[in-house]
């Protein structure tokens, strides 16, 4: 490449996806053993007969505690949901800050989804492993605009179709392949809507500022009537007042032996957020690579990003959700997504065969070609005897 060239692509560059090779060290690959990891990792096997994001909205709502100092700061705990594809198959996790939050989730995971199983990880891996000799891709999501903004969500455009399925089915990937997705959420105040009284950025200021009009032009500055979709935003923006919410990271993070397949799904499963934008608001979710146009750089934030999500780390990054927008990006499916080798549970409480008496369905077949056994209910063991892992996170 001559001087030019790098000199036109230095300044050219912006941020992509570049899965880059990491080295950790004499072991050859990140393990992160539940025993060294804060809080605990619950694991969640659904029953495919639930109500998706409905039932994940009652969760959420029952978990929104909030916890202030004497000076009123939020100290509110952060925990995680996430979706796993690893060693050839999709999985669901939540992670609590604290064994109270833990049996906080299990009860009401209990109570919503009826026949699912949430059960901690007690032994084994806290993360997926990942080795040297695979190439790492990442990303985090931000949003459009800001908060009072609502993305799309079951009580508001509504979806046509869980996009779950759709991302669950870009996490596909190589067997030997690890994609995955990690939502961190920590309660907001219920004052998130307030604004800061010296800026006048409320959300009653902002919707009313929305039915004034807008201005438009720059020489001859005239003010633009509101449309009918202003006030209709405005409308919408009114109804965030109140609304309980959660500060909120999304990460995505994928790992292959092949340099693509690691790019490809990382830009496939981040950019499938973008089915959340609401038309209305015109707010929607934007990717962010992980990247430095320098190698050694990108390795750097590679290494960082992945350590903040085996940390479970809430980073402010001003987003924020109310309770059924969060639920769209958080929650349990259930049959309406037709996403193969999702680990689902096929029995009903007390072992009993589901209602239409078919105990696999046929678009789905067992894990290993076998009855997948209902675990333990207090505990599970991840069995590491297909390698020698060590899981590695970072942002």
């Amino acid at each position: 490449m001559t001087m030019l060239n790098r000199f036109t692509k230095l300044l050219g560059s912006s941020p992509q996806y570049e899965a880059t090779q990491l080295e950790f060290g004499e072991k050859g690959s990140f393990v992160q053993q539940q025993a060294d990891t804060p809080g605990l990792l619950l694991r969640i096997r659904p029953y495919k007969e639930n109500n998706g994001v409905v039932d994940g909205a009652g969760v959420l709502q029952s978990v929104h505690d909030v916890t202030m100092n004497f000076r009123g700061k939020n100290t509110s705990d952060h925990h995680s949901f996430e979706v796993w594809f690893d060693e050839g198959k999709i999985s669901f996790y939540m992670h609590a800050a604290t064994e109270a939050a833990a049996d906080k989730f299990r009860r009401r995971v209990g109570n919503n989804y009826a026949n699912s199983e949430i059960f901690p990880v007690e032994e084994g891996h806290a993360f997926p492993v990942i080795d040297s000799d695979q190439y790492v891709a990442g990303a985090w999501l931000e949003m459009e605009k800001i908060p009072y903004y609502p993305i799309r969500h079951h009580n508001s455009e509504g979806f046509e179709t869980d996009p779950y399925g759709e991302i669950t089915s870009e996490m596909l990937s190589l067997d030997e392949s690890t994609v995955v997705t990690q939502v961190i959420f920590r309660p907001a105040k219920q004052s998130w809507t307030d604004g800061d009284r010296f800026k006048h950025n409320s959300v009653d200021e902002l919707a009313h500022a929305l039915r004034q009009g807008t201005s438009v032009g720059w020489l001859s500055p005239r003010t633009r009537p509101a449309s009918a979709k202003d006030k209709q935003a405005a409308k919408t923006i009114e109804q965030q007042r109140g609304q309980q919410a959660f500060h909120v990271n999304i990460r995505v993070l994928a790992a292959s032996s092949e340099q693509a397949e690691a790019e490809a799904r990382a830009r496939g499963v981040a950019g499938m957020f973008r089915k959340y934008y609401n038309a209305i608001t015109e707010q929607g979710l934007d990717d962010n690579p992980v990247w430095h146009r320098n190698e050694r750089k990108r390795a750097e934030q590679l290494r960082r990003f992945i350590h903040r999500m085996r940390d479970r780390e809430w980073v402010d990054r001003h987003m924020i959700m109310t309770v059924d927008e969060l639920a769209g990006v958080a929650h349990i499916p259930n049959a309406e997504i037709e996403t193969p080798k999702i680990d689902w549970r096929y029995t009903q409480r007390g072992d009993r065969l589901p209602s239409d008496g078919s105990q696999h369905p046929s678009d789905e077949s067992p894990i290993d070609g076998q009855t997948p056994a209902v675990p333990d209910e207090t505990a599970v063991t991840v069995d590491d005897s297909t390698r020698d892992q060590e899981g590695f996170d970072g942002i």
